[in-house]
C-alpha cells in the first residue's frame, strides 16, 4: 500500500510541475514537461506492479493489503527528509562541498546499502557531477566553502 501511496504523491507532484511550467515560454517548459512524463510513467508502473503482486499474492492466499506497520522504514523515511531540510539550510552556512558529500554519506553509512569503496565513489561522482551542472556550467553563485 505504501508505495502506491508514494506513486499517487509522485502524480501529484507532476501535476503541479505541469501547472506550474504551463506559464513558462514553450522552450524552458520543455524539460519539467519530459521529467513529468517520466515520473509519471514510473509511477503508473510502480502502481501497476504492486497491483499484479497483489493479483499473484491473492491466487496463492497470502494477500495482505495493510502489513503490519514498520517502525523503522517509518523513522528512515522522516531522517532522510530531516536530512534534505538540514541539507537545503547548511549549503549557506558550510557550502556546498561540505554539505554535498555530508549529505551523500550520512545515509549510505548508516543504511550500508552498498560497500564502502562505491560510497566513496558515488558520492566523488555525484559531488562531482553537480557541481559541474550548477557551478561550472550555469555559473550559478552557490557558496562553495564554509561562510567565514
Amino acid at each position: 500500500m505504501g508505495r502506491i501511496l508514494v506513486a499517487l504523491a509522485a502524480i501529484a507532484l507532476v501535476f503541479f510541475f505541469w501547472s506550474e511550467a504551463a506559464a513558462y515560454p514553450r522552450t524552458a517548459a520543455r524539460l519539467p514537461n519530459l521529467l513529468g512524463w517520466i515520473v509519471l510513467l514510473l509511477a503508473l508502473a510502480a502502481i501497476a506492479q504492486t497491483l499484479l503482486a497483489w493479483r499473484r499474492e491473492k491466487a496463492a492466499g497470502t494477500l495482505v493489503l495493510i502489513p503490519p506497520f514498520a517502525w523503522r522504514d517509518i523513522a528512515v523515511g522522516a531522517g532522510f527528509a530531516g536530512l534534505i531540510v538540514l541539507y537545503a539550510w547548511s549549503i549557506n552556512h558550510v557550502g556546498y562541498l561540505v554539505a554535498t558529500p555530508l549529505f551523500l554519506l550520512i545515509p549510505l553509512a548508516v543504511l550500508r546499502p552498498i560497500g564502502w569503496t562505491a560510497t566513496l565513489l558515488t558520492t566523488l561522482v555525484v559531488t562531482g557531477f553537480i557541481w559541474g551542472v550548477f557551478v561550472y556550467f550555469l555559473n550559478l553563485s552557490i557558496p562553495l566553502y564554509p561562510a567565514v
